[in-house]
């Protein structure tokens, strides 16, 4: 059978008097639940405390972090205004060349790069981590960095505004990549352009081929021969036997052998439909198959053939038709 009661004996140490004092076992269970009850709400009151210190941390760091990204936002928008102004002068230069060189239209390839690049946006997002550290370090175009923005399911007014400044920057951004594809495209085009045309200069025959007097011109004339009129297809350049004889163009040795009536002959090509004949030479002194420069010695002067003295016939063909070698030197 269970105590009903407890007695609780005090026994002074000086005095002989002993006090008694009965405490029900009710009390005493009641009493021990009691302090559980209040340890174990102390416990909760604790652990919600640490839980409360957490979560003010926390918005103390999420704050730090908006204030740097925020910073990174501004900084990203200043860069974002020096490349728009360098595409806008680089456009301005491209359309520039555009209209130097004539190139055809192209104003339908903006809109074919926005068909062809819908994942153009995916590619861009806001500053890295690391840029936090640093807001004044360079933001590359390929660091997308979406776990840095704020949560789209956000409340805060200052997550909202960070966030559709993102998305702002993110719309300005692809534009601008789009804008830069397509004045790449350009100035590509106008590249390979001028490359041909500077192939189609280095062809063109500008360079007297040999220093000398011009003893006789391009058109009708008296053949030295017989005195019959005929067509003199070629210029001839009088000086000394072993005169250095240059080419006035890029081009290949087509013919370098001896020709009837012209002697030691050399001819070249220079692409084009454009060819260099030289004739009466002393010497070759280029090989069949050779690529030459301007300003190559290609032979030396002399008096082979028919000839009536030291000389160098020219010639310049396009297509195969003769043409007047003098339209096409600049040299005095």
């Amino acid at each position: 059978m269970a105590n009903r009661f407890y007695t609780l004996m005090i026994v002074p140490e000086k005095t002989s008097q002993v006090r008694k004092i009965v405490i029900p076992s009710w009390l005493l269970r009641g009493a021990a639940v009691g302090v559980g009850f209040v340890s174990l709400l102390g416990l909760v009151m604790i652990l919600n405390y640490w839980y409360v210190m957490n979560q003010i941390n926390e918005n103390k760091q999420l704050k730090m972090e908006n204030r740097r990204l925020r910073q990174q936002v501004q900084v990203f928008k200043n860069k974002m205004t020096t490349v728009e102004a360098t595409m806008e002068r680089v456009k301005t230069f491209a359309t520039r060349l555009k209209v130097i060189t004539n190139i055809e239209d192209r104003g339908s390839l903006l809109q074919s790069l926005n068909e062809k690049l819908p994942e153009a946006k995916s590619n861009i997002g806001a500053p890295s981590k690391d840029l936090a550290k640093d807001p004044a370090k360079e933001l590359a175009p390929g660091e997308a960095t979406a776990a840095a923005q704020p949560p789209s399911d956000s409340k805060n007014p200052e997550d909202i505004q960070l966030r559709r400044e993102y998305e702002r920057l993110d719309e300005q951004f692809s534009q601008t990549h789009r804008e830069a594809l397509f004045v790449e495209q350009m100035l590509q085009d106008e590249y390979e352009l001028l490359t041909d045309q500077k192939a189609f200069l280095a062809a063109v025959p500008t360079r007297k081929p040999a220093i000398g007097y011009f003893t006789s011109g391009f058109g009708i004339r008296k053949s030295p021969y017989g005195g019959r009129v005929k067509m003199h297809e070629g210029l001839d350049i009088a000086n000394r036997i072993g005169t250095a004889i240059r080419s006035p163009a890029d081009g290949v040795v087509t013919f370098a052998d001896l020709k009837s009536g012209y002697g030691h002959t050399l001819i070249v090509d220079h692409g084009y439909g454009v060819e260099t004949l030289y004739g009466h030479t002393r010497k070759i002194v280029v090989t069949r198959g050779q690529k030459i420069r301007r300003g190559d010695v290609v032979a030396l002067l002399g008096n082979s053939g028919r000839s009536t003295g030291p000389h160098l016939h020219y010639e310049v063909r396009v297509n195969g038709w003769p043409v007047d070698p003098l339209s096409y030197i600049l040299e005095n």
